[in-house]
């Protein structure tokens, strides 16, 4: 047989029965959660104008998404969903009488980005949007809302880092950083700050004498290599004289000779060396990114005009130690306000971001880390902002990140609303119960499966089917004209819990045989009676 040209596009998945179950129990429960708190389930367009998203992450966001023009102009695969639901309320598409909104939704999204284990260019995202309440418990609420999700699908091993924007906004103001300067920071602190967390969190599990997967040494290798084609192309223009940064300064960014030895490090168990050529990429990647903001600037725009605006080492510095302020409340907290004592906006700041977490106590969320390193991709997050590990999916963790963006609707033309939300990775989600070793029951594809024994019973066979599915139960029919040995078989396999049995003698008499398959009972019995005895066992089963 020829080999098949056409393939799935890289990135993408397909979903037989099996996988698609999965995908729908953990996407009831997430509906089940969201619910409960009274949240109602909206939908957006597969696909936004380009501009949509690149208002508030500029022009750099065009590589990582999909886009195409038609006659309206340059559009994209929505990478995520909160900005579609802030342009449908900015265009006039909801009652904004009543408040707060709360609004869920349960879609596809897409990002142009290198596939990997847990990371497609296709995937599903559930979340909430809450609008309409500027006040600690409606942040409070959310997160509680994400943790509740993972705990109704009996997820146990995860890690909820709790961090706010407005303190890091609030020290830029003070220190006179123009806000499009702000929003060109975050991007590359939040891409910082998970290349340091990832880094860290594989030095942890080789102190700890645990195994590095295939996947994390391809992320260590992916972050490092990164650094390295930086340091080499730098080195080159600082050779004809074009880089502003001293050579000196590159010279201890130079590419570490172990990055080319990492797998036979790691087969050999040389495990502090492993350790060594880690803390040095941390302190590497630090630096670099240091020398990036003080000698280059900050690229923005302004008035339609390219700027770059240079960053003062100092406040630098005070970015970079940002990082360090993670751990328990009480240790992170004053720590912080030592770190911003002479910044009046960061701590106005840090006391609202107290009163977010005395809320979460009401809510009984009271396991969670304080992390101000947190700075979230999505440039629009102007307070609280969270995410959610699971630690066992390894490199790619995260399985729920949001915050609060009460500029967002009035940055789109619509009226000023206070809002805060997050998205969950319902693929990383699968993964994550599969990981625990949690079982998602998957329901037989009905309820009942008739078995016609000969040509001359299928109307009765037909009828019978007919009124039990208008009776509420999943029937099946055989068209195969199989020997009821078989038949059976097929049943079995199937995992249909009852076979109903119809020869020339029961659609005479208008009964059935009805065979319960795990019991292996068979009893003859009128459709009615089929229907009551077959509706009490699978709802005994859940389904």
């Amino acid at each position: 047989m020829p080999e098949l040209a056409i393939r799935r596009p890289r990135g993408t998945r397909d979903f037989p029965p099996a996988e698609m179950a999965k995908m729908d129990y953990v996407e009831a429960a997430i509906r089940r959660v969201f619910e409960r708190y009274g949240f109602q389930r909206i939908d957006t367009p597969i696909f936004e104008a380009f501009d949509l998203f690149a208002l508030r992450s500029g022009e750099e966001i065009r590589s990582k998404m999909f886009v195409f023009t038609i006659d309206e102009g340059e559009m994209v695969l929505r990478p995520e969903l909160t900005a579609p639901v802030c342009r449908m309320i900015a265009m006039g598409e909801v009652d904004l009488s009543v408040k707060p909104l709360r609004f869920y939704y349960i879609g596809r999204c897409y990002r142009y980005e290198e596939p990997q284990a847990g990371r497609y260019r296709e995937f599903w995202q559930a979340g909430i949007e809450l609008m309409g309440s500027p006040y600690p418990e409606a942040d409070a609420e959310v997160i509680a809302v994400a943790v509740d999700v993972l705990k109704e699908l009996g997820l146990k091993e995860y890690q909820l880092r709790i961090g706010d924007l407005e303190v890091l906004r609030g020290f830029l103001n003070d220190n006179g950083i123009p806000g499009e300067v702000q929003n060109r920071i975050i991007g590359p602190m939040d891409v910082l700050s998970s290349s340091i967390d990832k880094l860290k969190m594989y030095k942890r599990k080789l102190e700890a004498g645990e195994d590095l997967t295939k996947e994390d040494l391809s992320d260590l290798r992916r972050r490092c290599d990164e650094l390295r084609l930086w340091a080499e192309e730098e080195a080159k223009r600082s050779e004809l004289g074009e880089s502003p940064i001293p050579e000196e300064l590159l010279g201890q960014v130079e590419v570490d000779i172990r990055l080319y030895q990492l797998d036979e490090l790691y087969e050999a168990r040389r495990v502090d060396e492993l350790i060594s050529f880690i803390e040095d990429a941390m302190g590497k990647l630090i630096l670099a990114q240091k020398l990036k903001w003080i000698y280059y600037g900050v690229p923005y725009e302004e008035g339609g005009i390219e700027k770059a605006f240079k960053m003062p080492p100092d406040v630098v510095d005070t970015l970079i130690s940002m990082m360090d302020l993670v751990g328990p409340r009480e240790d992170v907290i004053p720590r912080a306000r030592e770190v911003f004592g002479s910044s009046e906006s960061a701590l106005k700041a840090l006391d609202a971001f107290e009163d977010v977490l005395d809320a979460l106590s009401w809510y009984g969320v009271e396991d969670y880390i304080v992390d101000l390193s947190i700075a979230r991709g999505l440039e629009y997050y102007t307070g609280m902002v969270f995410e959610i590990d699971c630690p066992l999916l390894g490199a790619q963790k995260q399985v729920c990140g949001g915050g609060r963006y009460d500029r967002l609707v009035e940055e789109f033309g619509g009226p000023s609303i206070p809002a805060t939300g997050f998205a969950l990775g319902i693929d990383r989600l699968v993964l994550a119960l599969e990981r625990s070793g949690i079982k998602i029951p998957t329901p037989s594809r009905a309820d009942a499966y008739i078995i016609p024994l000969s040509r001359d019973v299928l109307p009765y066979a037909i009828w019978v089917a007919r009124e039990l599915r208008s009776k509420g139960l999943r029937v099946e029919l055989s068209l195969l004209r199989k020997r009821l040995s078989k038949e059976l078989s097929n049943v079995d396999k199937l995992g249909i819990p009852f076979a109903i049995i119809i020869g020339p003698s029961e659609a005479e008499r208008k009964v059935v045989a009805l065979r319960d398959m795990k019991a292996k009972e068979q009893h003859e019995v009128s459709v009615e009676e089929a229907a009551e005895l077959i509706l009490k066992a699978v709802r005994g089963m859940g389904w």
